[in-house]
Order: C-alpha cells, then structure tokens, then sequence
C-alpha cells in the first residue's frame, strides 16, 4: 500500500486553492496540514491507534538504614544502595510516608517538600516502594489494564481518590487500585497502581497512541539535494544532506531527470520505502530491497500516520483549515469536511460483531456486557 505523505497533502492544497509551485513554501498551507492532522487523529479513538502496552513493576527495597536531614529534605542511605527507579519512589519509615523527588546517587534522595519527613532522625529502617510508572510516549487514553494473574487490575479512581487512597491505606500487594497522573520527571504520563505492587510482574493493558509527528514535507533544500544510489536496502547518496531525523520518513525516488512527485501527477514517484536507518550524510537504509540506478533524483517526507478510510478525511480537514486561514467560504468546506468525517468513521470497525454473544466470562465466574469505549 501507498504512503500517503505530507508532500502529498501539500500538493493536493496547491491544487485546490488553485496556486502555484511556488505556494509549497507558504505557511498557511503548512499551518493548515498541521491543524488537521491534530484534529482529525484526535477527534474519536479511532481503531487504527489501539495497540498494546506494558509495564513492569519493581519490588520494594528495604536494604539498610536511612537518616533524614530536614533543612536539606535529604534521605541517606547507609548500607546499601537506592534502586535506579529511586525517583518514582515513595518510602515508608514506622508510619510516616514520603515522596522521592529525585535520586542524586545510589546513597542519597532528595524528598518532595511538601510530602517529606517532619523531623530528622537518623540509623531507621525503611521501606522504599514503586507505585508510578511511565506510560509510553506516545500515549493517549487506555484500558482497564491487568495483571499476571487476573483479567483486571482493581478499580480506576480519579487522582484525588488516588491521593486519599494513597494516604489512609497505602498497603503493599495486588493492586486495588490505579489512576493516571502526569508524570513528574517528564512531559508525559505514569500508571498509578494502589496499593504498590510487591513483586517484578507485568501489567498490560491497551492504549490508544497519538500519531506520528509530521516534520517534513519533502519540499526543504536537505530533503531532495544531490542525488542517491540503492543496492539492497543500502541507500548512497552523492552531495545529500542525510540526518538521523530522517528515519522513520519516507523515501521517494523519482528517475534521474525528475523529482518525484505524486501517484496524480505528470511525474509521479517510481518507487518508495520507509528509512530505517541512518550511517551519515550520505548513507541511510530502507526497509525494502531494491536497486536504483546511480544519480537519481529523491526526496524524503514524512508519512501520515492514518488509516486508509481515514484520508479522504483528512484531504477535507486540510481543505477546511486553509479555508479558514485565507477566509475563503470555510463554511462550504467545513460541510465538505464534515461529510467525509462521517464516512470515514462509519468505516472504522476493523472486526464487526454479527451473531455471538455479547458477554465476557471471567474465569472467576462473573460475566460484563461489552460497551463502548469511551476513552
């Protein structure tokens, strides 16, 4: 199957606002791809983003003795060394709980300030356990998950809960619990799991991914300069300005007198693959073989992360946004827009139910109708 790429909708925009060549290089066309393509990926859990996610918890770590400072909020270690997952950590002295901040080194943590200790102490034993865990990058909205050992993984409960949870019980064993919450070493998101998991295990559940970032349109200087070579799935280029950035682009070749443009047009692409990999500035691989005659003309883009019924949609929501940019009629194009939205999910259910029952049997015994998703 065909790529469809930002070159591609950037193309098709020139086509239907009636510009030029020159118009590849304007920003309302770009603005207007970029502004669809977040709305459209986002705007319904489409089934083209299911996919299966895991973490894998860690065991609690008691090894010997800490001392608290509190004008430093810093926890010492004596006796042994603090896990590497430190920082997502929580630690238990007598009936006092506090949160890690960070973890500076094997024998020192620094506590958050506003759940710390009251008071030092020194030589105590303690319990340092893990209840938060990174999501992946590309996460979105999830599933109930589930343990090793049951379909399910306790009830969700919304942050505050967790907190409350968290504060009157805070018990060790099979989770009962779990929320999501923003992760506080990054930009992303963490499993909460209450109470804390005492063993390595895995939890697995299903998320919905956001889409692939769009970067390049394939119309830049570095993305179509010099000229390349493939033998197999190793791609040379003469005078290219290949970057690790590229991987996970689309390769497009055209022939050696002309650039590749798309499937619709005078001189549509000869041949495309996805980089894989990238050497240097003049060497990337693909992920299909093939060969390709020294000094033909290429250009690198980067795919658009939908499924196949999902881009009439998106051809329409670029039309409707650039509309809107140029105050050209966005009404009719939003209507165009809106048409092509209802066909496309219409579309999207990949495996249909028709005569089975509706009912999931767990093998404890109790049954649950399915429902719908609703993120």
């Amino acid at each position: 199957m065909a790529y469809l790429t930002y070159f591609d909708l950037v193309e098709s925009l020139i086509v239907s606002s009636y510009g030029g060549p020159q118009d590849a290089e304007q920003r309302d066309i770009r603005t207007a791809i970029h502004r669809a393509y977040a709305e459209l990926t986002a705007i319904r859990d489409w089934a083209y983003y299911h996919v299966h996610g895991r973490v894998i918890t860690d065991a609690p770590y008691s090894t010997g003795t800490v001392a608290f400072d509190a004008s430093t909020n810093v926890l010492t270690l004596s006796g042994g060394t603090y896990p590497a997952w430190a920082a997502y950590g929580h630690v238990r002295v007598g009936d006092r709980i506090a949160r890690v901040a960070s973890r500076t080194s094997g024998s020192a943590v620094v506590l958050d300030s506003s759940v710390t200790f009251p008071a030092n102490f020194t030589g105590q034993a303690y319990a340092m356990y893990r209840m938060s865990y990174p999501l992946p990058d590309d996460f979105r909205n999830m599933d109930e998950p589930t343990d090793e050992y049951n379909w399910w993984s306790g009830v969700y409960v919304t942050p505050d809960q967790a907190m409350k949870l968290e504060r009157v019980t805070n018990s060790s064993g099979t989770p009962l619990h779990w929320t999501i919450i923003k992760d506080p070493l990054s930009t992303g998101w963490v499993l909460k799991l209450i109470g804390y998991p005492t063993e390595v295990e895995t939890i697995d559940f299903t998320y919905r991914r956001t889409a692939r970032p769009i970067r390049y349109s394939g119309h830049e200087a570095a993305l179509r300069q010099g000229t390349i070579a493939r033998t197999g799935d190793a791609v040379t280029g003469t005078g290219t300005a290949f970057s690790a950035a590229m991987v996970g682009s689309v390769l497009r070749v055209g022939d050696s007198t002309n650039f590749p443009g798309p499937i619709e047009s005078l001189t549509p692409w000869v041949s495309e693959a996805l980089v894989t990999g990238h050497s240097s500035a003049t060497a990337l691989t693909t992920g299909e073989s093939g060969t390709i005659g020294s000094s033909t003309k290429y250009l690198i883009t980067d795919p658009i992360d939908i499924a196949p019924h999902m881009q009439q949609a998106m051809d329409s929501c670029c039309d409707y946004f650039l509309a809107r940019i140029r105050g050209v009629k966005p009404d009719d194009a939003f209507a165009l827009y809106q048409r092509d939205l209802r066909l496309a999910m219409e579309q999207d259910q990949m495996a249909p139910l028709s005569g089975r029952s509706r009912n999931i049997y767990h093998d404890g015994g109790w049954r649950s109708p399915l429902r719908p998703d609703r993120g």
